[in-house]
C-alpha cells in the first residue's frame, strides 16, 4: 500500500490550529485500514465507503428460484475494489452482460492444506487492468470493481461471492457452502 498523506485543515480553535500544524504530513508505514479479527478468509471487497453483508445464502435466486442463492451478496458503492481472497488462478472470466453473473471471475485455488476451492465473483463493473483467464493472482490483489451487471438490479451495486470447495468436476465446481461463517468480516460492515 502506498504511503498515506494527510492534509491539515485546521479551523479556528481546533487542536491543530492551536498547535500550529499547517503542513502536509506523511506516514512511513501503511495504516490499518479496517479492524477485523484477523481470522478467516480475506474479505473480498474494500469495505469503505460502504459495506452491507446480506446473509442470504440459500435464499431466493433471480436466476434459479427459491432456496438456490449460492453465495452471499455484499452491498457496496459502484467501483469499490474487489480482491482475490487467496493466491490462485483466474480460470474463467465472465463477460456476457446479459448472463445472470454479468461481469465476473472464477478464481481456482489448489490449496494443499485446506484442499481445492473455487471462488466466484459476480456483478462486477469492470476488471482490474492486465488480468485475463489464466492470470495468476495473489491474496489481496485487486481483480475487479463492484458493479450491477448481470441480473443485479440497476443501481443495486454489490458483489455476489461464492465459495465452492472440492475437486473440479467435469461441468464446474462442487456445491457451494455459506461464505459468511468463513469470512473475516470487517467491523465497519453491517451484517443483515
Amino acid at each position: 500500500m502506498a504511503a498515506v498523506t494527510f492534509l491539515a485543515t485546521a479551523s479556528v480553535g481546533s487542536a491543530a490550529a492551536l498547535d500550529g500544524i499547517t503542513d502536509a504530513g506523511e506516514v512511513g508505514s501503511a495504516a490499518e485500514r479496517v479492524i477485523t479479527t484477523g481470522e478467516g478468509l480475506l474479505f473480498p471487497i474494500e469495505p469503505s465507503p460502504m459495506c452491507e453483508v446480506l446473509n442470504n445464502f440459500g435464499g431466493h435466486s433471480k436466476a434459479h428460484g427459491a432456496g438456490a442463492h449460492a453465495g452471499v451478496d455484499i452491498g457496496a458503492m459502484e467501483g469499490q475494489e474487489v480482491y482475490a481472497v487467496a493466491d490462485g488462478v483466474l480460470e474463467i472470466q465472465h463477460t456476457n452482460l446479459s448472463s445472470a453473473a454479468g461481469l465476473g471471475w472464477r478464481l481456482w485455488v489448489d490449496n494443499p492444506i485446506d484442499g481445492p476451492v473455487q471462488y466466484r465473483y459476480y456483478h462486477l463493473a469492470g476488471f482490474a487492468e492486465g488480468l485475463e483467464e489464466g492470470s495468476v493472482v495473489t491474496k489481496g490483489q485487486v481483480i475487479g470493481y463492484v458493479g450491477d451487471t448481470g441480473n443485479a438490479s440497476p443501481g443495486g451495486w454489490h458483489l455476489h461471492f461464492e465459495v465452492r470447495p472440492g475437486e473440479k468436476q467435469r461441468y464446474g465446481s462442487p456445491d457451494p457452502v455459506d461464505p459468511v461463517p468463513l469470512l473475516d468480516i470487517p467491523t465497519i460492515c453491517n451484517v443483515y
